[in-house]
């Protein structure tokens, strides 16, 4: 991918109601579950978009495959990242109290492996916060853009997790308020287009729109305090490596 292309997106990830608004959910999260500092590994931190943040928290690493992306991380200032992948990281076990991946495993054609992955990463008691796309009846040329291998169901995370030893403490849809727009949005490109063409569903929207998003996603984060939330075009999950 060319430079100019990470620039973009790494601009994407600064404004888009998505990305900010997840941020926030992240973050309100983090706050709930971490009462110290924290050794904290990214999985898949792309261009960048999430070390900030997670820094806050913490000494946060990034990890990803791509070489190109961790070199625009680097030019952003953070120096501490590595190359390598969900399913084989190559760090050392226990390294981590908490480990976030943020649309990450929907990209892994093996995730039971990555899921064991993390748990062998966190420390007894490390916590794993993550996100996955939601509902196989979405998959539409958003996903095949994207290379997601699937769309998942809530029942499916909790199997996969549990298989690899975790306790989950909180699993829930999410992108709850603008569910209903996008299912239609993305049938009525599925009916137009025949879902032939290979496009991302990412839509610059009018400010007063995306400001709306944004702060309908703060609700959401808020809501997660107190229930899970019962439908969304994603799916939040945080779990914990239980000691013994």
């Amino acid at each position: 991918m060319e430079s100019a292309e990470y620039k973009r997106m790494r601009a994407f990830e600064e404004f888009y109601w998505w990305h900010v608004g997840r941020r926030n959910i992240v973050e309100r999260i983090l706050r709930r579950i971490l009462g110290k500092q924290a050794s904290i590994l990214e999985i898949g931190c792309g261009t960048g978009g999430n070390l900030k943040l997670l820094g806050k928290f913490g000494q946060v690493t990034g990890l990803d495959p791509s070489k190109e992306a961790l070199d625009f991380c680097r030019s952003q200032g953070f120096s501490n990242v590595v190359e390598g992948s969900a399913e084989d990281s190559k760090l050392p076990s226990e390294s981590f109290d908490v480990l976030v991946a943020l649309d990450v495993l929907e990209h892994i054609e093996d995730d039971a492996r990555a899921f064991h992955e993390c748990f062998r990463l966190l420390r007894d008691d490390g916590y794993l916060l993550m996100t996955v796309p939601a509902f196989p009846f979405l998959w539409s040329e958003h996903d095949e853009a994207l290379h997601h291998k699937r769309r998942y169901r809530r029942v499916e995370i909790k199997q996969k997790m549990e298989a690899a030893g975790f306790e989950i403490t909180r699993l829930s849809y999410l992108i709850m308020f603008p569910f209903p727009l996008i299912v239609v949005y993305r049938f009525l490109r599925r009916w137009m287009r025949g879902d032939k063409q290979k496009r991302t569903s990412y839509v610059l929207l009018p400010g007063w729109l995306n400001r709306l998003l944004i702060v309908a996603l703060q609700c959401e984060g808020i809501l997660l305090s107190y229930m899970n939330l019962p439908f969304g075009t994603s799916i939040i999950c945080v779990a914990q490596k239980k000691n013994g």
